[in-house]
């Protein structure tokens, strides 16, 4: 996988996230609908990247963002933040492709 397409990938998958998020903020649960989408999107991330590289992008799909819209950060050995947008989120998987 290029860095191009793995920002589309990042991108579209944060579109869903907010599309979900919004939808459920209304009322209407979507979870049941979307969970389907979910696994078959998951199954391919896992043929593309080692369980590592799919746990950063998990982490920074759906835990870097808090419920209170609190920023976690997430930092490597030498406490330098690492994950804080897509291109360094690329930097940190890049190595973990398959």
């Amino acid at each position: 996988m290029d860095y191009e397409s793995f920002k589309k990938l990042i991108e579209g998958l944060e579109a869903v996230r907010e599309r979900s998020h919004s939808i459920h903020k209304i009322g209407i649960d979507l979870m049941e609908y979307d969970d389907v989408y979910h696994d078959i999107i998951t199954t391919l991330v896992r043929s593309i990247f080692d369980e590592q590289g799919k746990d950063w992008i998990d982490w920074y799909l759906y835990e870097r963002v808090g419920f209170t819209n609190k920023v976690n950060l997430a930092t490597d050995k030498d406490g330098n933040e690492i994950c804080y947008d897509i291109p360094s989120l690329w930097e940190e998987v890049k190595n973990n492709v398959k």
